[in-house]
């Protein structure tokens, strides 16, 4: 079954020749992400890259009303250009941040997921959020 990544098409794609793309796979190379950051437009706070080299960009642990959803890597960059400096995320590990326009800090995924700052609209974080969850990880399309 085909599954066509649903995205405005309105949306810029920089093409992978462009010298501004930091990326070795091209900017159509396909990614998951959740209905909360490709619908809703929630931020990228949590970028996996898996042992195999997929790539998630997620807005914080997944829970069960999330929909998995399929975008180019090239429209994931259009929409936050801050994730050109996880090019070079090496496979296995996993870079968050607190906030849309905070640091990345980069760790390898298999390590538990650290508490974020505190947001008025996260006041619990997601350590509840973990604590409180029947899925098995945060990362769970794979």
């Amino acid at each position: 079954m085909y599954l066509r990544p649903s995205f405005p098409d309105t949306d810029p794609c920089p093409e992978p020749h462009d010298a501004a793309w930091a990326f070795s796979e091209p900017a159509q190379t396909l990614v998951y992400t959740s209905s909360r950051v490709l619908i809703e437009r929630h931020p990228v706070l949590l970028v996996v890259r898996s042992r195999d080299g997929d790539w998630q960009f997620l807005h914080g642990p997944v829970d069960e009303d999330d929909r998995c959803r399929i975008f180019t890597l090239g429209r994931a960059v259009a929409r936050d250009p801050s994730l050109q400096l996880l090019a070079d995320l090496p496979k296995g590990w996993r870079a968050y941040r607190s906030v849309p326009d905070g640091l990345w800090f980069r760790e390898p995924a298999d390590l538990p997921l650290p508490e974020p700052a505190r947001r008025r609209d996260n006041p619990r974080g997601w350590t509840h959020w973990l604590s409180t969850s029947s899925l098995p990880s945060p990362w769970l399309w794979k």
